[in-house]
């Protein structure tokens, strides 16, 4: 093997998501430089207790195409048989949208399949839930459990079976699909595998009720996996793509209900409004604040007494969100001060970004180039999900798989279409193999997955000593 490192001295400051900065110059951000490198990255610390960047120049170096070809048959072999089942099951999936929370037909649908190849399953999970800690229960949620011939690594594959009012035009049925293509691959070859497989399946990633991975981690479900794995169709082949962590937030200015007071909550929200807007040039770069008046009084000739703005906060990691919050509260409490209104804060539990471990990264995007994918490039576009706070907790890879023409994204009715062609279930199928892979060389060299905690403790280390 041979690597480069780079040695960041103490008190130089180190930030995956922002910059690096030494004295007067400013730098690429560390995983914004290994991207443009095109190579994998990791964190170590030398003997000195400094960080170092240890970057491999060839993925080749690392072996990835032998451990990948020493089980492709055997995986292959193992999902064969059920091909014509998953087909069946996509389609049954995509002609049967069903809302977050009451994917009652997909839940059933997938079960009985995993009980098919082998997994035990558990129908229904309790749930915590993230803003008041209270008990809920998720009817449509599952775990699905096989073990290997000894106690080993844990990997677990998230599913996501969940529709748009418009039907899966998000492609959450190729999500499942895919995800069961890597379970069905896997599930023969555990008897001689030391570790554990685990498919979790999380509902309601586009809204619900009671949501699903949120409650679901809280839970304790994913306590004791040690990677996560899951998939999304899109336009291209990639991994280690952003996310962004975000909060929403509703502020509600009251006034006294008499007309001699003559103080306008709706002149507290427009006041909170504009400072909110004074504050962007002094954000990062990579700051989202998205803003609206719900409410603003009941007639022209009466003063507004109750007044409420609803806005979203996001950014490309957790703890800037919280910086951001602290900000955007600062400007609402100023505006209710200056009109003399009374204010109330509320801020949802929100989304996390995903903590990406470039080393996670590019052993899956290896595996994805020894399938003669075609269509690999940077994903770009910015969305935020639930599976960022399992990722900000566990090492979790997303492998983005194409199914549509280059600038066809999710949440469109192109994108829908996709979703349900044959095109996108044999890209479903690809990606499942893709995961196998990626799974099977990860159990086999245990080495690798601490490796990838490490980094991940080091990764999340920096960014929240960083702010």
């Amino acid at each position: 093997m041979s690597w480069t490192r780079f040695a960041l001295d103490q008190g130089e400051k180190v930030d995956t998501i922002g910059t690096y900065s030494s004295g007067d110059e400013t730098y690429l951000p560390l995983h914004q430089m290994a991207r443009a490198l095109g190579v994998p990255l990791t964190l170590e610390r030398d003997r000195h207790g400094r960080y170092c960047l240890a970057i491999m120049p060839n993925e080749g170096q690392r072996g990835f195409g032998q451990i990948f070809s020493k089980h492709r048959k055997d995986i292959q072999d193992s999902l064969q048989p059920q091909v014509q089942a998953l087909s069946d099951l996509n389609q049954r999936i995509f002609s049967h949208p069903e809302a977050g929370n009451e994917e009652f037909d997909a839940a059933a649908t997938i079960t009985d399949f995993l009980t098919r190849i082998g997994f035990t399953v558990t129908c229904g999970l309790p749930g915590v839930n993230p803003i008041n800690g209270e008990n809920v229960f998720l009817d449509t949620a599952f775990k699905a459990v096989i073990k290997g011939k000894a106690a080993g690594p844990v990997l677990c594959i998230m599913l996501e079976y969940d529709a748009l009012p418009m039907g899966h035009a998000c492609g959450h049925n190729l999500i499942a699909v895919s995800g069961l293509a890597a379970a069905a691959g896997l599930a023969p070859l555990m008897a001689r595998t030391v570790g554990e497989l685990w498919v979790i399946g999380t509902p309601a990633e586009e809204g619900g009720k009671y949501g699903g991975k949120i409650p679901l981690l809280k839970a304790g479900h994913f306590d004791g996996s040690d990677i996560v794995l899951i998939t999304h169709p899109g336009d291209r082949w990639d991994t280690g793509a952003d996310f962004l962590a975000i909060s929403g937030g509703r502020f509600t200015f009251s006034s006294p209900p008499s007309f001699d007071s003559g103080i306008s909550a709706l002149d507290a929200a427009v006041l909170a409004y504009t400072n909110i807007e004074m504050i962007r040039e002094h954000t990062r770069p990579d700051t989202r604040i998205h803003g609206i008046v719900k409410e603003g009084g009941t007639a022209v000739g009466r003063i507004p007494h109750k007044a409420v703005l609803s806005y979203a906060v996001r950014a490309l990691d957790q703890p800037y969100v919280e910086v951001l919050k602290c900000k955007i509260e600062q400007c609402v409490k100023a505006a209710a001060d200056a009109v003399g209104a009374d204010v109330q804060i509320a801020w949802s539990y929100g989304y996390s970004a995903p903590i990406n471990v470039p080393l996670l990264d590019s052993l899956v995007l290896s595996a994805a180039k020894e399938a003669g994918t075609d269509g690999i490039k940077k994903w770009e576009a910015l969305g935020s999900s639930d599976l960022g706070n399992v990722g900000y907790e566990i090492p979790t890879c997303n492998l983005w798989f194409k199914i549509a023409p280059e600038g066809i994204l999710p949440h469109t009715h192109e994108f829908m279409k996709a979703a349900g062609s044959m095109a996108g279930f044999q890209s479903a199928l690809k990606a499942g193999l893709i995961l196998a892979e990626s799974g099977m060389a990860m159990f086999e060299n245990p080495q690798i997955i601490q490796s990838i905690a490490d980094d991940f403790r080091h990764l999340k280390n920096i960014l929240i000593g960083d702010r």
